[in-house]
């Protein structure tokens, strides 16, 4: 097979694999993944002339580029790095062949653009959406504010920490309900009484008054 057309169904491979990640569930990237890496291996381990090292440099660097900013942001700025050791695995893919240096650069190009104009925007998407059983479990759910609601600040509900805020201003100690989870914050209401455990209720001025720290102590007993 002409090695610019392996290097492609390679490409292609990892790509849709990589994509298959970010948007899990569908089948038909991941069936397409799969077929486009068992052609892409299939034509290399026909080919005597393929350099396994940077086949599998090539990978890593897609690999790398793509996943690092989905799992750490502040891995970012390496990904870059990801981009070089694609262009690098191209070039010497094959012992006796050459891939077209424009091609890779091309297709460097467009891993550039795919993640940032396709993989972002979906992984954006997904994080701005809330998930049907998330929300089904917070509605309803009760919980302290952390941060004063002014009307935005901190709350701690089921023993997690979210930004929330309010339609009346809420001090730190403050028992609330969750109305709604918008995105990634939460809507939320002071808590009825029936809600307030009593000892908060009967302390919750003096945590209020108290320092964050000493105040996020004292509900941490109670709760």
């Amino acid at each position: 097979m002409d090695p610019n057309v392996t290097y492609l169904l390679l490409l292609l491979g990892l790509w849709a694999s990589v994509f298959g990640l970010y948007v899990p569930g569908t089948g038909v990237v991941e069936a397409l993944a799969a077929l486009a890496m068992i052609g892409a291996l299939l034509a290399l381990a026909a080919n005597p002339a393929t350099n396994w090292l940077f086949v599998v440099l090539l990978g890593v660097g897609v690999l790398g580029y793509m996943l690092l900013p989905l799992y750490r942001r502040e891995w970012a700025r390496w990904a870059l790095l990801g981009l070089v050791l694609q262009a690098v695995g191209g070039l010497f893919l094959f012992t006796d062949m050459l891939v077209s240096p424009v091609l890779i650069a091309l297709t460097a190009a467009l891993s550039f653009g795919f993640y940032q104009l396709v993989l972002l925007p979906f992984h954006r998407k997904q994080l701005s959406q809330p998930t049907v059983g998330e929300d089904e479990t917070l509605e309803g759910s009760h919980g302290y504010v952390v941060k004063p609601l002014e009307p935005v600040g901190t709350v701690n509900v089921n023993s997690e920490l979210w930004t929330a805020y309010s339609n009346e201003p809420l001090p730190s100690g403050t028992y609330v309900e969750v109305v709604s989870k918008e995105g990634l914050r939460l809507f939320v209401v002071r808590a009825k009484p029936k809600h307030v455990p009593p000892m908060a209720a009967e302390s919750a001025d003096k945590l209020s008054s108290e320092p964050p720290l000493k105040a996020l102590r004292r509900e941490d007993d109670l709760l």
